[in-house]
């Protein structure tokens, strides 16, 4: 077997690797899950047909046997499968793995933060596309106020899940006043 590290066709070492959990989403994002198309009648994965904990850790394990050390849970909206937890300290023991991040919309993070970084999760980020109610809202497609990711982000700091990173989709006349 060979020790040479695995690259890509630009000779970029092999260091991280996103997994996804679900395809589901409690919000409705404009850029991402447009109601239009993800309404109520939206068919989505049937669970039979989406990798159980096991299967996603055995995976994770082959990629680290390659060089991946660092993962990012993501979705969907990671935080609505169950047991998340769970699959965080089953891949916390694979060898190899240095850091697990997860990326969130936030708002389950004030009931789930604390079980997660039990659990062995190092750090989070938060996806916030205005700090102005109106625009989040509309952004949101549910009308999710902006107090409510931010107690999300309180809950991850709290919990010592940082540092805590921000992401923004800036949408030319939409949000890009708010980036600042």
């Amino acid at each position: 077997m060979s020790t040479e590290p695995t690259t890509d066709t630009r000779g970029r070492r092999l260091r991280d690797l996103r997994i996804s959990v679900t395809d589901r989403c409690n919000l409705r994002c404009t850029y991402c899950m447009p109601a239009d198309v993800f309404g109520a009648d939206y068919k989505f994965l049937p669970r039979n047909e989406v990798l159980d904990y096991e299967e996603l850790a055995q995976l994770a394990r082959v990629f680290a046997s390659l060089g991946a050390a660092k993962l990012r849970i993501t979705g969907g909206e990671p935080l609505l499968r169950r047991n998340l937890d769970g699959f965080i300290s089953m891949l916390k023991r694979v060898p190899g793995v240095e850091d697990i991040a997860l990326t969130t919309n936030g708002l389950l993070l004030p009931k789930l933060a604390e079980p997660l970084k039990q659990a062995g999760l190092d750090r989070v980020t938060v996806s916030l596309d205005s700090l102005n109610d109106e625009t989040f809202g509309r952004i949101n497609g549910r009308g999710v106020a902006v107090k409510q990711v931010l107690a999300g982000i309180d809950a991850a700091q709290a919990a010592g899940l940082g540092p805590v990173k921000i992401n923004m989709v800036v949408q030319r006349g939409v949000n890009e006043q708010d980036i600042l």
